[in-house]
């Protein structure tokens, strides 16, 4: 499936689960709940009680569990950047290396079953108001609200800690 340069996809399930896709995002379901990523960027949202769920890139894979919400793109490299937006995931490679990823860090999945990066953390409100796959479809995010309010506390947070507003 092929996603095109104005464009997005939604796609949702009656258990909740929610996938959408960024623009000039191509991708492949091979199983249930096994997506490969071969170019582009998804939003992936898997509410509380839901299956795993695998993602593979042209040179990694990786499988998602918990409840929550996260970005995920196709590196230069073929691996993945993995960004959290909502709750709590888990990202488990195939030799069993288990890195949490909670709202508001950055990951990066290297190729070839390497592992994994440091995480860095990225400011959520920036996010919320750039990123398409938060902003530019047609219905909220289910979590929005509660995605805005931990932009704000995570805002207060950097400000108390340096004095200052990045």
């Amino acid at each position: 499936m092929f996603v095109r340069e104005d464009a997005g996809l939604e796609a949702k399930l009656d258990s909740g689960e929610l996938l959408r896709l960024g623009t000039l995002t191509n991708i492949a379901l091979k199983e249930p709940r096994e997506l490969w990523l071969h170019k582009g960027a998804i939003l992936l949202y898997l509410p509380p009680e839901a299956a795993a769920f695998k993602l593979a890139s042209p040179l990694t894979e990786v499988t998602v569990e918990g409840s929550g919400a996260l970005m995920l793109g196709v590196t230069e490299s073929g691996g993945l950047k993995a960004v959290g937006i909502h709750g709590s995931v888990d990202l488990l490679l195939s030799n069993a290396e288990r890195q949490p990823l909670g709202a508001g860090e950055l990951i990066f999945v290297f190729t070839e079953g390497r592992g994994f990066s440091r995480k860095v953390d990225v400011e959520l409100a920036t996010l919320v108001q750039t990123a398409t796959l938060i902003r530019d479809f047609e219905s909220p995010l289910p979590f929005l609200g509660e995605l805005t309010k931990n932009a704000r506390k995570q805002n207060r947070r950097i400000r108390d800690r340096y004095r200052a507003l990045v």
